[in-house]
């Protein structure tokens, strides 16, 4: 089964909008931009004259004030620069990351969805879209906004439609580069994998077709691509990854691509949680309504495989590997219990105190695994791990968690500042590891022994214990994988967090 074609977005750059002859023009204009009723800067009345004064009315008339993420319905024209004009406000914030700019493409790309406009155009006369480097956050935002999962119940006439590319000029900001165009449609379309990936339903997103499709996805790039089923993981010892897996009719798979660009001095390792589907086993999420969405619990995965994909294509020169766990958590005679002991690939042993702490288990050997075999200077690890970090973070920005220093940390902290994915850094206590550390029967536990109790440290404490002595952060995105609340993200259906952020980490590990 293809993934097939998903509203690709085709990128030009243009460095005035004279004859630029779009569809749609969407004009990004702050508060200060505008005083007693008239337009200040003379770039944006020259702008306004070749529209035949269509802002300056709006202004006149109060229908437009600048104000932050106020919008004019579009207006028609009869000017060679645009069809329809739609004017976006940019406010008086002083906040200008990556993620207001994306912010300001995605409002424009919901309306492009919406009206099935094929032909838009960016322009800013907004201090959050100056650089040529905001102007890609305002494509990529664009190309977010356009995004749509393809309905298994499409007729023939709206799979066309989703699948007509949507031509985006961006005018005149910055320095725009052809490395700069590059990028941007990497992470475009690497976001938008992601995406697919999260939104698809557990019994097509099978732990099999995904390794599948990123296989496919990867090969096509020349990456080196490893897949191993139950028999290798069994041969291998993974006794974590594969007693989550013993309920399901699903195979697990354990999927390694890796990016080895000549020269590389540094070596990265994502490693990703990828539950496609988690009912929590015999600890069964009740009521029932809690097991919708948990196809999300992949979104870890999703985010490894998807960001490798733009880190090949732009040729960082880091060594990545991509790491990807995928099991389903189900329930039948043979799936793991409470109280199990299972030994993990690292050898310590665990006792089951909680079947729907799965993800933890699952990720235990691979991260095992990647500090052993893989030997990175850094592994950076995503995960829909607690529901604590909701209730601490809320749906906000992901929770970061580096043992025994926070250089790890630091270095996810400068990739956010980067990419407009907020993390906080939480801490992780010596109380918590001693936490984990009560059973009479096993090494660790896979639950604290005091229930609820710091869910999110103590989750993060058990997985210091695997690996080894190498950095590592862990990322949880518990609350921003998907439903999404933070700056810059969609609101509804995955949303494609982590892809940049990963990106940037390997940017400033192969600088």
């Amino acid at each position: 089964m293809p993934i097939p074609t998903i509203k690709p977005v085709q990128l030009q750059y243009k460095p005035g909008f004279a004859q630029l002859g779009t569809d749609l023009l969407a004009v990004f204009i702050d508060e200060d931009q505008i005083e007693g009723g008239q337009l200040k800067s003379t770039e944006l009345k020259n702008l306004d004259q070749s529209l035949g004064g269509i802002i300056c009315n709006l202004v006149k008339l109060g229908d437009f004030s600048g104000k932050w993420m106020q919008t004019s319905q579009s207006i028609v024209t009869t000017s060679e620069v645009a069809r329809r004009v739609m004017l976006v406000g940019g406010g008086k914030k002083t906040d200008r990351s990556a993620a207001r700019a994306r912010e300001f493409g995605m409002k424009v790309g919901e309306y492009v969805t919406d009206r099935k406009v094929r032909d838009v155009a960016l322009l800013g006369f907004s201090q959050h879209l100056r650089e040529a480097s905001q102007l890609a956050q305002s494509a990529i935002g664009l190309s977010m906004g356009v995004y749509k999962y393809p309905a298994l119940n499409q007729t023939p006439e709206t799979r066309i439609e989703a699948e007509t590319p949507v031509k985006l000029c961006l005018v005149g900001a910055g320095k725009w580069t052809p490395q700069l165009a590059s990028e941007t449609e990497s992470i475009m379309a690497a976001t938008t994998f992601c995406r697919y990936l999260q939104d698809s339903p557990p019994n097509v997103a099978t732990p099999k077709r995904i390794a599948e499709w990123a296989a496919e996805r990867a090969s096509s790039l020349g990456l080196k691509v490893t897949i191993r089923g139950r028999s290798e993981l069994e041969k291998l010892g993974f006794g974590a990854m594969l007693a989550v897996s013993s309920g399901s009719a699903q195979e697990p798979q354990f999927v390694v691509i890796e990016h080895a660009p000549a020269g590389a001095k540094k070596t990265l390792a994502l490693v990703g949680k990828g539950l496609t589907m988690d009912t929590g086993g015999y600890s069964l999420k009740t009521p029932s309504t809690n097991q919708v969405g948990m196809q999300y619990d992949m979104s870890g995965a999703a985010v490894v495989l998807a960001s490798v994909l733009a880190i090949a294509e732009q040729k960082l020169p880091v060594k990545v590997f991509a790491v990807a766990a995928l099991v389903e958590n189900m329930v039948d005679a043979h799936a793991y219990r409470v109280n199990d002991v299972i030994k993990t690939y690292s050898g310590k042993t665990v006792e089951i105190r909680n079947t729907d702490a799965e993800g933890r288990v699952v990720l235990c050997d691979a991260l095992s695994f990647v500090a052993k075999e893989l030997k990175p200077d850094l592994i950076v690890e995503y995960s829909t791990l607690t529901g604590a970090m909701v209730v601490s973070l809320g749906n906000y920005a992901a929770g970061v968690f580096s043992y025994p220093d926070d250089k790890p940390a630091k270095v996810v902290e400068g990739a956010a500042e980067a990419s407009g994915e907020r993390v906080w850094t939480l801490p992780v206590w010596e109380e918590a590891f001693n936490d984990i550390k009560t059973s009479p029967v096993a090494d660790l536990t896979n639950i604290g022994a005091t229930a609820g109790s710091a869910g999110s440290i103590v989750a993060a404490a058990y997985l210091f214990e695997f690996v080894e002595s190498t950095p590592f952060a862990h990322v949880d995105i518990a609350g921003v994988a998907y439903g999404n609340a933070a700056i810059g993200h969609p609101r509804k259906s995955g949303s494609g967090y982590g892809v940049q952020l990963s990106y940037q980490i390997a940017r400033s590990m192969g600088s």
